[in-house]
Parts: structure tokens; sequence; C-alpha cells
């Protein structure tokens, strides 16, 4: 009996200084792996081309103020919601509207009854008349823009259909903050790209030009559509000394605000869908090759490793070439395309993925 203990005791030992010694011998590979780091294909354009980022942006809205006298209590609509004319938005204390319209009538009543009892008088003040008419007439017009943008149980209303883009809920009234309520991006809303750029590149843009906004329609499948933008205005910060431009463009395409787009300077740019650093590149016997990160399984996780593939580089400039794969193949995607690496890699060669570049 204590001989079939020692042994159990010396097997579970046995186990676990194995699986101590591959941890450790995994952790200790993983340092000496080549470290790479990756890019994905893209489309770009090659050659004597500049290109940048933008954002979109509303170029024309349709806003909501809160009035001074509104205490809201409620905000039931959320952005990015679809909104018909006369929906509710938010409630408003309905009281305190209620008790402000009747003071307003009570005062109206009073210069109405005045006027009446002027008017009936012989030799009236005709002054006093006019002052009296033009006093009820202030009066009138305070008291229809009482419950303006309200129906009659202090609900919120929407005045346009349309989809809202912002609200802005903070304070409880417009004196708090002058920013909109409610933003609204109806069919009619046009939009705008705003970009910046070094001041080096600024002759290359100027008020008028068109330019090239293009916009991905496919992520999985990297698709763009290309719309024309037309710049509108340019203005120099002194501090960074750059210029923050902004275009209007033409084709909404289903844009929405804050969407990241590629702007181009040239109208008639060469573009191609398999664009990669021309670092990404390596040359084998007159032949070019690009290593694809792939993953499998290892003895305690799942592993990266490099596959080589060959490939045609179609066009480049100093920087980028766009390629295809080599006589029909295709061009695996999986974790990227080496563009640098720490240590040589060979076909097959176990790497781990830079994941601070």
């Amino acid at each position: 009996m204590k001989r079939k203990k020692i042994i159990n005791i010396i097997i579970v030992a046995f186990i676990s200084i194995l699986l101590v010694c591959t941890y450790f011998s995994e952790t200790i590979k993983n340092m000496l792996l080549p470290k790479v780091t990756v890019v994905n294909l893209k489309s770009g354009a090659i050659g004597d081309a500049f290109e940048t980022q933008g954002i979109i942006n509303y170029e024309n809205t349709h806003k909501i103020y809160a009035s001074s006298d509104w205490n809201i209590e409620e905000i039931s609509a959320k952005v990015n919601q679809n909104v018909k004319k006369g929906d509710s938005l938010g409630k408003v204390d309905n009281n305190a509207i209620t008790l402000e319209e009747r003071q307003e009538e009570i005062q109206i009543m009073k210069l109405e009854d005045e006027l009446k009892t002027l008017r009936n008088t012989p030799n009236a003040d005709k002054n006093k008349i006019k002052e009296d008419e033009y006093e009820l007439s202030t009066e009138k017009l305070k008291y229809q823009q009482i419950r303006k943008g309200l129906d009659e149980n202090g609900n919120i209303i929407s005045d346009i259909d349309g989809n809202i883009v912002s609200i802005n809920s903070q304070g409880s009234s417009a004196s708090a903050n002058s920013a909109a309520l409610f933003e609204i991006a109806d069919s009619n809303t046009k939009f705008s790209v705003s970009f910046e750029i070094d001041s080096n590149d600024s002759e290359k843009f100027s008020i008028g030009q068109n330019i090239n906004i293009l916009i991905n329609t496919d992520e999985k499948d990297n698709k763009q559509k290309q719309v024309s933008a037309t710049i509108s205005q340019k203005n120099y910060n002194s501090e960074k000394d750059t210029y923050a431009l902004s275009a209007e463009i033409g084709d909404t395409l289903d844009l929405k605000s804050g969407d990241k787009v590629t702007i181009s300077s040239v109208e008639e740019t060469k573009r191609y869908d398999n664009v990669v650093p021309k670092s990404c590149l390596s040359e084998y016997g007159g032949l070019d090759y690009i290593f694809v990160v792939k993953e499998k399984d290892g003895a305690l996780d799942t592993e990266e490793y490099v596959q080589k593939v060959q490939v045609q580089v179609t066009a480049s400039d100093d920087t980028n070439c766009a390629i295809k794969a080599f006589e029909g193949g295709s061009i695996p995607q999986n974790y990227g395309i080496v563009m640098s690496t720490s240590k040589s890699i060979e076909d097959n060669s176990e790497v781990k993925l830079d994941t601070e570049n």
C-alpha cells in the first residue's frame, strides 16, 4: 500500500514537472521567436498622388432649441432614431407651461378690456389707445411662443421627418446651454469632409478645387466608391503650421457623420485594389514573395506562422506597390502580411505578432 502511494506521488510529480517544463519551454520559445509587424491589403493610389484621411460632417441640419421657460423632465428620443413630423421627442413640466399661459391670458384680457373701455370713452386718448394696442399685440405674440414646439400635454414635438444625429440634454433650459436640444438630419441634409494637411502640401489644395473622396463600401472585400467634393474652406493654423480644410460633398451615398474617408488631390488617379508597402516584398531568385501570417494549433495554444506566397508586382512607386497572386492564385488574408521582422524568416517559420505597432 505504501509502495503504491509512493508510485502515485512520483507520477504526479513527474507530470507536474513535465507541464512546468513545457510551459517554460513555450515561454522561452516565444521570447526567441521573430517578432513581426503586419499590414492588410488595401485599395490605394500608386504614383504621384497625395492622399490623406478625413472625417465626414453634416453641412446643414435642422435644429430644435429648448425655450428658456422649459423645465425638461424627460428625453425619450435617441441618437440615430428615425422620427416623423409630430413625433414626441421628450417632455417638459406642463404645469409650469400651463401656468405661464394662464398668466399671459389674464394680461391679454386686461388689455382687451382696457382698450374696449377707452374706445367707448368720448374724446379718448388716442396715444393711449395706440400704446395699448401695441402692448396687446406684443402679449399675443408672447402667448403664441409659450407652447411653440410643444403639444397640449407638454411633449416636445419634432417638426420634420428625419434622423436624430445629436441630443444635448445637459441643463434644463436654453439659458443653461446655447446648443440645440435636438439636431435632425433630413433628406435635404448635405455633407462635408474636414481634413488637415501640412503647410508643405498646402499648394495642392485651393478653395473651389475638386477632390476625390474614397468611401469604404465593403470592409471585408476591400471595396471603395469614389465621389467628388469641392473645397469650401481653407484656414491656416499658425501654432501647428497646418491647414484645416473643408469640402462640400455632392453625392451623399449613405454617408454618416464621423465616417473616416480617404481624400485624394488628383482628379484622375490610377488606383489598385491590393496595395502594400514595398517593405512587404522579399526577392528570391528574381521572383517576388510576401509572407502571410497564419495560425495553427500548438502544444498549449494556437501558434502563428508564416506562409511564403509568390506574387506579381503590377505597379509601384517609392513607398508602395500593387500586387496580385502569381498565376491566378489567391493571397490569404488571415492575420496580415509581414511588413517588418526582428529576425530573418522562412516559409513555415513560427513567429510572434508585434501588437504594439
